[in-house]
């Protein structure tokens, strides 16, 4: 078991995700929202490379047992202070949507224990990342239509 609680519960997260788990995509900007299927844009999904170990990831917060005030809490705390602007919603999805386009997770529980990393993306050594930037975009787009899209909650 993952040493850590999700906030306000008495769960404890292994660092195995499970298909069923439900997972969020934090987006800041309405462009980001396919507005037709009110899902995520693909962009969302696509792989950053991590600058400490050089592995494309795309950061995701294991949603599945936390209230809408403890997502926005984690958001506040750990995104809109990276971005232009404060999250607008975010894309709602399952790990099983991951898991069907051979991609996999490192449950890191960094910067916080419900954090994890969508791995397993391409990356070929001594390729350029514009020569496989292709293949992400494939495993994203396919990905994305299943992020369903939810505005922020506002508090009273």
């Amino acid at each position: 078991m993952w040493p850590g609680k999700l906030a306000g519960s008495t769960q404890h997260l292994s660092r195995n995700v499970r298909h069923d788990e439900t997972l969020s995509s934090f987006v800041f900007r309405p462009d980001q929202v396919v507005k037709k299927s009110l899902t995520i844009h693909h962009s969302r999904l696509m792989p950053r490379r991590n600058p400490e170990t050089g592995r494309l990831e795309t950061s995701v917060c294991r949603s599945q047992h936390l209230s809408e005030a403890q997502v926005w809490e984690i958001c506040a705390a750990h995104f809109d202070i990276h971005v232009p602007k404060p999250a607008i919603g975010r894309g709602v999805g399952s790990a099983e949507t991951v898991f069907k386009v051979d991609l996999n997770f490192d449950a890191d529980g960094r910067p916080y224990k419900e954090h994890a990393n969508i791995i397993g993306w391409r990356d070929a050594a001594n390729t350029q990342d514009s020569e496989q930037k292709h293949f992400w975009m494939d495993q994203s787009q396919r990905m994305a239509p299943s992020f369903s899209y939810l505005p922020r909650f506002k508090a009273d």
